[in-house]
């Protein structure tokens, strides 16, 4: 019968005074059936398949009526039917009464298992070959570990070649020591056995008692502790070479916390080692030069605040001369002056005024930089609104509306931000005179995550290609005869907010008005 083990392979009564049962084909399907974990199965002389055993159904996916009268090439690859594997492997089996082999096979859809196979000739009584039996185990999950532990292998022994790595493994039972080639070479050993002593003897005499102590150290760990110990090694040659040896400590696998074996990796890292020295100079040199410029440093902004001070206050003596001199003439011998001499007096006396006010630039530019900073809790929006209320008072007849956000607070130096504050109101002011009716506003928005705070006016505004020169000293982007000013202003407020560790920035347009945008990197902002 098709699909059963028919045949006469063994039907005879066991011999003996006790017969327990006879070997029937029914006995040997039950044999066959039991084995779940193989596929079993049996093909005439041609190789065509005779009998499918439930095992084989479920490895390979295929139904009995499937499968029955198709060839056993159908369960192998592409590859191993082109080499004609299926009968190389019968022929063998005949000639030597079995056949073992691994390989893969193909599955119903197309998916391949690794497969131990065991193939030999199904007889009949009187030696006849009729046939051939094969049983098959999948071994997809043990090839797929022992692939990937070669993997791991050929990875680990790339790596170590490529960085040099040596590794040891210490018995602690039998004090056995055994290292790897690199190790070896790493130690200066050349021949010869390995022991305690013979790396004890090539450590640096000034390390010996360190890499004793660190060694036998690692022998105390518990089950997977790990200890790291450095030491220089004398070559053969006569150089000398730090090691970093990284160990790891095994315990008695029947559960008693006792050390049984240690295995460690060494590395030289000598280059590390001299680059780290190197980089240790490099630092304490570059220390003593940045205090080195900064003594200078400091002497010399002493000496240019000194010579700050010094400079308005003889600056300042001949400028009050001029300017009170200049009013005198104008008071008094207005009748005795012609057109042209009342306006030159005036200009003396308007350019005394404009030499001052630049003396007070200068001097609040030094102060900025070198005074020391204080930091507090400021209320913004309360400056805002003491500078935009004396605005009004300085020029009561313009209409401008100010809008201004209220609770703005910041940790910084309040007189500097004062400073910073009126400076850049003082421009809106400026900078919106000559519009009938004018808005500023001062308030802040969140820009990725930090806070933007901004005075904004609708006044002359510039040109952007302009931008680069707001803050530098003495620039200036307007004629001084359409709005007067020093050029400082803007370069002071610049000054006040990198102190602060902020920065500040503008977006303007030509008589479409000014933003300036400025930022704080305080503690408690």
């Amino acid at each position: 019968m098709r699909g059963r083990f028919s045949g006469r392979l063994s039907d005879k009564p066991s011999a003996g005074r006790h017969r327990v049962f006879r070997r029937t084909p029914e006995f040997y399907r039950l044999v066959v059936e039991s084995l779940t974990e193989y596929a079993v199965l049996t093909t005439d002389k041609e190789l065509k398949i005779s009998s499918w055993s439930k095992g084989a159904a479920t490895m390979f996916g295929y139904k009995e009526s499937e499968i029955i009268d198709e060839s056993i090439s159908r369960l192998f690859t592409p590859e191993d039917i082109a080499l004609r594997i299926d009968k190389s492997e019968f022929e063998e089996s005949l000639k030597r009464g079995r056949m073992d082999d691994e390989r893969w096979h193909v599955c119903r859809d197309g998916s391949r298992l690794w497969c131990y196979g065991l193939s030999f000739p199904l007889k009949d009584d009187d030696g006849t070959v009729r046939g051939f039996v094969k049983l098959i185990r999948d071994d997809t999950e043990r090839k797929r570990k022992d692939d990937t532990l070669r993997e791991s292998e050929e990875r680990l022994r790339l790596a170590t070649e490529v960085t040099a790595l040596g590794t040891w493994h210490q018995n602690l039972a039998t004090g056995r020591l055994t290292l790897s080639k690199q190790a070896r070479l790493l130690f200066g050993l050349n021949g010869g056995g390995t022991s305690y002593k013979r790396l004890f003897d090539a450590v640096d005499p000034e390390d010996r008692v360190h890499f004793t102590e660190g060694f036998r150290g690692s022998w105390m760990k518990k089950n997977g502790g790990s200890s790291s110990i450095e030491f220089r090694v004398n070559r053969p040659d006569g150089s000398l070479h730090w090691m970093r040896t990284v160990a790891k400590t095994f315990s008695d696998p029947r559960g008693e916390d006792k050390p049984i074996r240690i295995i460690g990796t060494i590395v030289d890292v000598t280059a590390a080692k001299q680059t780290q020295s190197d980089s240790q100079k490099m630092n304490q040199e570059l220390e003593k030069r940045v205090k080195e410029r900064t003594a200078t440093l400091t002497a010399l902004n002493k000496e240019l605040e000194t010579f700050a001070y010094s400079a308005s206050h003889d600056l300042r003596a001949p400028l009050r001369k001029i300017r009170a001199f200049s009013q005198a003439i104008l008071q008094g011998g207005q009748s005795k002056l012609s057109v042209d001499d009342h306006e030159y007096f005036t200009r003396i006396r308007v350019a005394a005024s404009r030499m001052d006010r630049l003396i007070d630039d200068i001097l609040n530019l030094a102060r900025v930089t070198q005074q020391p900073i204080t930091m507090t809790a400021v209320d913004l929006s309360a400056i805002v609104g003491k500078v935009a209320s004396d605005l009004r008072k300085a020029e009561p007849q313009r209409k401008v509306k100010f809008v201004i956000q209220r609770g703005a607070r910041v940790h910084g130096d309040r007189n500097l931000l004062l400073i910073a504050l009126h400076n850049l109101l003082d421009n809106a002011w400026k900078f919106t005179s000559k519009h009938p009716h004018a808005r500023i506003e001062f308030g802040s928005k969140v820009e990725n995550g930090q806070i933007v705070y901004f005075v904004s006016d609708d006044g002359a505004g510039f040109d952007m290609k302009l931008a680069g020169k707001l803050f530098g000293a003495f620039q200036r982007l307007h004629k001084n005869e359409d709005f007067s000013g020093t050029g400082i202003g803007l370069g002071l407020v610049e000054r006040i907010m990198r102190r602060h560790n902020g920065r500040i920035w503008a977006e303007a347009k030509v008589e479409g008005g000014a933003t300036f945008f400025f930022t704080f990197n305080t503690e408690d902002q």
